[in-house]
């Protein structure tokens, strides 16, 4: 749980420039941002909090110029609710940190729960089909002057790999070597590459009315559409149906994108990407040392998951 003197603080931020309720504030999430909620006169709204040391002013003026476009070409999304002061970013500056802050409104409907046959393959093909519509929009967008997007080898875990992950994790180094390897060989078209979603999984959206409200664009970046396809698949690469979940993704997909759609030799490769990306995102969350059991345990598996590969049946 987060410090109780900075979150009354941030609480206070938050009454001040969102007008919130200061009763209704409520934690929701500390990862890679500091998440809270909180309900105004009329609506609940969720609070991100991201460090300056994470991302810059223009990355996040960036994402939400995407989510724009996005919503004016028919992609439901989760709107940014402006301040009192008419931004849509603010800086709240807590001790020695500084923290950029977005109000977003609630993404209304359900989230998925893997249930029967039916209802996953469905859920899948509207993956595809949101996923190709966002893609679609993408090959055409064009960011404001001076705001930009990183790319993917500018991403901070892949980029400065090293500062992570110990030269002692022969298999994990192994397969970062030869899927980077991969990746600068690869063409980079405007019809396979943009910017995309960069952690389209259910927790990050709610169906309504058969249509996905997507939030939590924090990880946008430059990179293959196919990466948003995997990264919706891995998690899913062990159970019996993964052949059916991914045949309904790519149908979903193919009704938005006629050409440049991903091989399966492909989407496997980008599934083992997200599969190192996991690791390398909690090395660098955790640390490798000094780890709980359940933690030891996590890392175990995860290097077996690796050393095995990662295969989507054709």
């Amino acid at each position: 749980m987060p410090d109780t003197e900075r979150m009354e603080q941030i609480g206070m931020a938050a009454t001040r420039l969102w007008q919130a309720m200061p009763r209704s504030i409520q934690y929701v999430s500390d990862s890679a941002n500091l998440v809270l909620t909180f309900n105004t006169s009329d609506q609940r709204i969720f609070l991100r909090l991201t460090s300056a040391r994470d991302r810059t002013m223009e990355q996040i003026e960036a994402e939400l110029d995407f989510l724009s476009y996005l919503h004016k070409g028919g992609v439901r999304v989760s709107l940014p609710v402006h301040s009192v002061n008419g931004r849509m970013v603010e800086i709240i500056r807590i001790e020695n940190e500084s923290l950029l802050a977005c109000a977003f409104r609630e993404a209304v409907g359900e989230q998925f729960i893997f249930g029967a046959d039916e209802a996953n393959e469905q859920e899948f093909r509207l993956r595809g089909q949101t996923l190709g519509r966002m893609h679609s929009l993408a090959r055409d967008y064009l960011p404001p002057p001076g705001k930009r997007r990183f790319r993917w080898d500018e991403d901070d875990l892949l980029c400065h790999t090293e500062r992570y992950l110990p030269r002692s994790e022969i298999v994990v180094w192994t397969e970062y070597n030869q899927l980077m390897d991969w990746l600068r060989d690869r063409p980079e078209s405007n019809a396979s590459f943009g910017l995309i979603h960069g952690d389209f999984g259910p927790t990050n959206y709610r169906r309504q009315d058969g249509q996905l409200t997507i939030f939590d664009f924090d990880d946008s970046c430059y990179h293959w559409f196919a990466y948003d396809l995997a990264i919706t698949i891995y998690p899913h690469g062990w159970r019996r149906e993964v052949k059916t979940l991914a045949d309904s993704l790519l149908a979903g997909y193919a009704e938005q994108i006629k050409d440049a759609l991903p091989t399966r030799e492909n989407l496997t490769a980008f599934c083992r990407l997200r599969q190192l990306y996991m690791f390398l995102s909690y090395a660098k969350r955790w640390g490798l040392t000094n780890l709980s059991d359940e933690q030891q345990r996590w890392f175990a598996q995860k290097r077996e998951n690796i050393a095995r590969g990662y295969n989507l049946p054709i």
